[in-house]
């Protein structure tokens, strides 16, 4: 497929702050010459069918959030979206790592997206309950998300054997429960192009389930 950047510019000039929908006569994004997050990305059938030309944009991007915007837990929000898409585990597992690094994001705090494509809002709307599970795991066994980088011995068994009384774990937002699911069901590749066959693939994200998005589990637990 031919890239033009007057394609770029035409395409760029028509986001805004909120998101919109992208309709079938829209050119794919070349990546933006300063490197910014585009906001919002493309529909994620869009990326799988330019999922070569999105890695490569994501690669070369130098900033996370928009241009001249300050990093926003919605922004972190469709990063790790883009990364889910694509299956870019490395991507995806470090922008979970950033987001629990931001102490102040709390997950139930993530404002709604309000994204009026159904497939994005769709799939936007599993990733609060990723963050919950990663982030819950971790403070199961002391790892909240105020834990220093550096710690002793025994400050690390401290935290480790605080009572279950003093942890505070993470919630979805409300704005979940009330995106639907997307009607078509949504068949996402791996990185290395397989698609299963159906929900019963024991592979298959519990997460995504429900919003009718067939996706492999990804790999969301760290240390």
């Amino acid at each position: 497929m031919g890239f033009s950047f007057h394609w770029l510019f035409s395409w760029c000039s028509k986001r805004s702050a909120k998101p919109s929908s992208d309709n079938e006569d829209d050119p794919w994004p070349e990546p933006r010459p300063h490197g910014h997050q585009l906001y919002p990305p493309p529909p994620p059938q869009k990326i799988l069918a330019n999922g070569a030309e999105y890695i490569h944009q994501l690669r070369y991007r130098k900033y996370w959030p928009p241009e001249n915007t300050p990093d926003t837990p919605l922004f972190c929000l469709y990063r790790l979206y883009e990364f889910l898409v694509i299956d870019d585990v490395t991507g995806y597992r470090n922008t979970i790592e950033y987001f629990c690094k931001q102490r102040t994001w709390a997950v139930h705090d993530i404002p709604d997206p309000q994204d009026d494509d159904p497939a994005r809002y769709a799939f936007l709307a599993c990733l609060p309950a990723l963050l919950k599970a990663a982030f819950n795991e971790r403070i199961k066994i002391g790892l909240v998300r105020d834990v220093p980088a550096i710690m002793s011995p025994e400050q690390a068994e401290a935290y480790r054997t605080a009572p279950e009384s003093s942890k505070t774990y993470e919630e979805e937002p409300e704005w979940v429960k009330h995106v639907k699911p997307f009607e078509q069901t949504l068949y996402m590749e791996s990185h290395d192009g397989v698609v299963m066959n159906g929900f019963d693939d024991p592979r298959a994200s519990d997460y995504f389930k429900r919003m009718n998005i067939l996706i492999w589990g990804p790999h969301i637990h760290f240390t």
